[in-house]
């Protein structure tokens, strides 16, 4: 067996060890393997040289110099020559082959532990971990399993590839500093890293130890560039991109990047070159992103490269602390830090966050033949991330309001016009355009405001259904800032027409409890917003095998009937249907929200409502919570007391309910 081969299946088993397996149950049916690796290992050079020695026997005795000898000599030669090549050459056996072939080295692992998912390895020159990476995820996001070991393994460090590296000139004699002050190229490096890769929802139903989360995963190529082996910024930044989108969030949220930091003379400079320009655009602060590279500690791994920076990032996520980068104390002279927001971190300290932030990190690895690949972690944080999402993410062994991107949000169903601008006679200015025109029968279509007038000094906001309305009411609002009226304002408030100013106010959701409950309770809503229809179909997969039946049986009634809907009044007054059901409603419309572009900044719940808080928050799923809540109905259900009380809804002004209250003894 190669190197690679027994490298291989010790870091699996170390993997699964850690995992708990054997003790711990792995489906073995539906684990596969997918490693990334480059040219096996070196023992086929080793084969091949003895296979070839018939090559060079024949050489040799065609030499005039060997031929002048006496045969007797010759012979001795070509004798001591075959027998010295044979000493220290590996024998050619029915096991040569399948020692040393790189497939083999996933199929080893799925043979010894007799896995039966699929099993192969990729080939993406020093990217090819992250490429097997990005395999092995997808297999998981299609369904094709679910566990796959994943990650790379390199023991290529014989002369050859010494020698085929230092032609390109990429090899250092001196030592590896990337992103350091006298990077004049790499040292190789030697090695494996395995990692257990699960559905997120699945590690977490089953108790599993989560080191991170892999939020997003993208590759790209770079095209068309100066060469085949030089790197193009082009293609670096759309991996880097790519990845991030996939993320569902921006690159200027992360606070440690492990770049893929060669030490190469171009190579680095290309690199950060690149990461500058995504990471400026966002305005992140100069300075602010650390940087490093694990080929400052152990080389270059080449095919594993990507699985070694991995392995130091999960790790880093981890245990909350930024891992020094080493021989970078002046760096690089060719590379813009001072007008960068990266910069070099020199000393291991705590990886610290501001309220409310989540850590994340990028990890790149970039092939030769510009192929490149960059991933997005994240820390594990129980309960943050949705499981229900279409969008799946990978647990390495947010809130759930249904939020989407700005391209994505839903068209208002009325016009919802935010004018903004630097001041009343700024927007008053704007106004009078707007008015003209809807005058003239031209209102705006109906769609999401611009963030740009969510955001100026002065707001106007109009709602309105044509554009007859609006010119109305575009009319009062100009009227009233040229008036600098405060109190025409709050009349033109219950007219759907509001003036703000300054920074932006929050949005705070408040969650009800149980009392709210009513028959057909959304039921225009379930058949005109899909998102909606789509929360109580959740809803009924989750407590059909509770209640017997789904829970929109209790809720939506024929309106009709006064029998079935005397019925269902009395079910939705039970505990253990009420709960769930108002849970399913707050969610829908929740999610609702979210996808016209409304988000809470903070919530809070009343009683049963605080499930609702936590789900939005989140801190806990829609399907966990609407077992917790049937639970906690059907155990409220069971108290038996004397005198269980009675609960009412009062619809009156607060004055008449205080005189009636304080007329009861």
């Amino acid at each position: 067996m190669d190197r690679t081969h027994i490298w291989s299946v010790v870091a699996a088993r170390e993997a699964l060890l850690d995992y708990g397996y054997p003790d711990k149950e792995l489906d073995g049916d539906r684990t596969a393997v997918v490693l990334g690796n480059a040219m096996g290992g070196d023992r086929h050079y080793e084969t091949a040289m003895r296979i070839y020695l018939p090559e060079y026997v024949r050489e040799l005795t065609g030499a005039p110099s060997f031929s002048a000898l006496d045969p007797n000599v010759q012979t001795a030669v070509l004798e001591e020559f075959k027998g010295r090549l044979g000493d220290i050459l590996p024998d050619i056996t029915e096991d040569t082959m399948p020692g040393e072939l790189a497939n083999i080295t996933a199929g080893r692992i799925a043979n010894l532990f007799n896995f039966h998912g699929p099993n192969f390895v990729t080939d993406a020159a020093c990217a090819s971990a992250l490429a097997g990476m990005d395999a092995a995820i997808e297999g998981l996001e299609q369904g094709n399993y679910d566990a796959v070991l994943t990650g790379g393994v390199d023991a290529n460090m014989s002369a050859s590839t010494f020698v085929k590296f230092c032609k390109i000139g990429a090899l250092s004699a001196s030592g590896t500093r990337p992103y350091g002050e006298g990077a004049d190229g790499f040292v190789m490096g030697e090695g494996t890293a395995v990692f257990l890769l699960k559905r997120l929802e699945d590690a977490e139903q089953s108790g599993d130890h989560i080191y991170a989360v892999i939020r997003g995963l993208a590759g790209s190529s770079d095209g068309r560039g100066k060469g085949i082996t030089a790197p193009n910024p082009v293609g670096q930044k759309f991996a880097v991109k790519r990845a991030w989108e996939n993320a569902g969030t921006k690159p200027d949220s992360a606070s440690l990047m492990e770049g893929h930091g060669t030490s190469t003379r171009v190579g680095d400079v290309v690199e950060v070159e690149s990461l500058s320009e995504v990471f400026s655009s966002l305005g992140m602060a100069k300075g602010s992103l650390p940087l490093g590279s694990v080929k400052s500690n152990i080389g270059h791994l080449k095919a594993a490269a990507g699985a070694a920076g991995m392995l130091k990032t999960v790790m880093a996520l981890n245990d909350k602390v930024l891992p020094p980068s080493l021989n970078a104390e002046a760096t690089n002279p060719n590379i813009d830090f001072q007008n960068s927001p990266l910069f070099v971190n020199t000393e291991l300290q705590e990886w610290k966050t501001s309220p409310g932030q989540v850590r994340q990190a990028g990890v790149s690895a970039f092939g030769f033949g510009g192929t490149n690949f960059h991933v997005v972690l994240e820390e594990y944080i129980p309960g943050r991330i949705r499981t229900s999402d279409s969008k799946v993410t990978y647990s390495l062994v947010g809130p759930d309001t249904g939020s989407r991107s700005d391209a994505e949000i839903k068209t208002p169903i009325r016009g919802a016009l935010v004018v903004g601008g630097a001041s009343d006679a700024d927007v008053a200015s704007k106004l009078r355009d707007i008015r003209d025109a809807a005058g003239a029968g031209n209102a705006p279509e109906p769609g999401p405001p611009s963030e740009e007038d969510l955001r100026s000094d002065i707001r106007a906001a109009i709602d309105y259904a044509d554009a007859v309305e609006l010119a109305a009411k575009a009319e009062r609002a100009v009227a009233a800032l040229e008036a600098d009226n405060e109190a025409a304002w709050q009349l033109l408030a219950n007219q759907g027409v509001f003036r703000g100013a300054g920074s932006t106010g929050q949005v705070a959701f408040l969650y009800t409890g149980q009392g709210s409950q009513y028959v057909n309770m959304l039921d225009t809503l379930r058949h005109t917003e899909p998102v909606v229809a789509d929360t109580f179909a959740e809803a009924d997969a989750v407590m059909t095998p509770i209640l017997g039946k789904p829970l929109t049986d209790y809720i939506f009634i024929d309106s009709d009937d006064p029998e079935a809907v005397a019925a269902s009044e009395f079910d939705l007054m039970q505990t253990e249907i009420t709960q769930p059901a108002v849970h399913a409603v707050d969610m829908a419309l929740t999610r609702l929200m979210a996808a016209y572009g409304v988000q809470p900044d903070m919530v809070m719940g009343h009683s049963l409502g605080e499930y609702g808080a936590l789900v939005a928050a989140g801190s806990l799923p829609f399907a966990d919570a609407l077992v917790a809540v049937a639970g906690r109905g059907r155990e409220m259900a069971n108290v038996v007391v004397e005198d269980r009380g009675l609960m009412a809804a009062v619809f009156a002004p607060l004055e008449d309910v205080e005189t009636v209250v304080d007329s009861i003894d």
